[in-house]
């Protein structure tokens, strides 16, 4: 399967972008339990991090419906509005699951780094981790566009400023059309 992963972008990110409109079909990359859990495990392997442990089936409503509350605070970002109040409620709600603390750990002859401890577990936990980072976003000052390309919906942080695509095959499109409009002129 090919999930919709650019490879740069933050969880958050990633994650509100597993569901889009494209031209009115709705596509969902976490319809089923089978491709979420698909689709968690190949962010883990294209960002080199820890893969979640598998989200029990019964949990698929509830992943999705956050999903859709945190692409809905974060297409707000990119497109400069309010996102509703029940979209930052439910991700408020999620991140006060957290319940997590950061410590020490400094072994002898190494130095020290940070761990984290959480008494959180299984997918409220993941929920909680994606809240977090959603808020991060949201009040970081991290800008947030959706891709210029013609057919994509696709949502990113942009680092720079003149960046308007979320990935370079975007990019080529838009290059590539602009040439066939040439050459159609001629």
């Amino acid at each position: 399967m090919d999930y919709p992963l650019l490879g740069t972008e933050p969880l958050a990110v990633e994650f509100a972008n597993t569901r889009y409109d494209d031209d009115g079909v709705i596509v969902d990359f976490l319809r089923t339990a089978e491709l979420m859990n698909g689709w968690f495990a190949e962010y883990a392997r294209l960002h080199g991090r820890r893969r979640p442990a598998g989200v029990p089936a019964r949990d698929l409503g509830r992943v999705r419906d956050f999903r859709d509350h945190v692409h809905q605070v974060l297409a707000a970002l990119a497109d400069g509005k309010h996102p509703g109040y029940e979209s930052v409620a439910s991700v408020n709600d999620c991140a006060a699951q957290a319940h997590s603390s950061v410590r020490m750990e400094w072994p002898a002859g190494g130095v020290p780094r940070r761990a984290a401890d959480s008494s959180s577990t299984g997918t409220t936990r993941l929920l909680a981790e994606l809240a977090t980072e959603t808020i991060g976003l949201a009040t970081d000052g991290s800008v947030l566009a959706r891709c210029a390309g013609e057919d994509c919906r696709m949502l990113f942080v942009r680092h720079h400023g003149r960046r308007r695509f979320c990935h370079s095959s975007c990019s080529q499109r838009a290059r590539q059309a602009r040439y066939q409009q040439r050459l159609a002129t001629k």
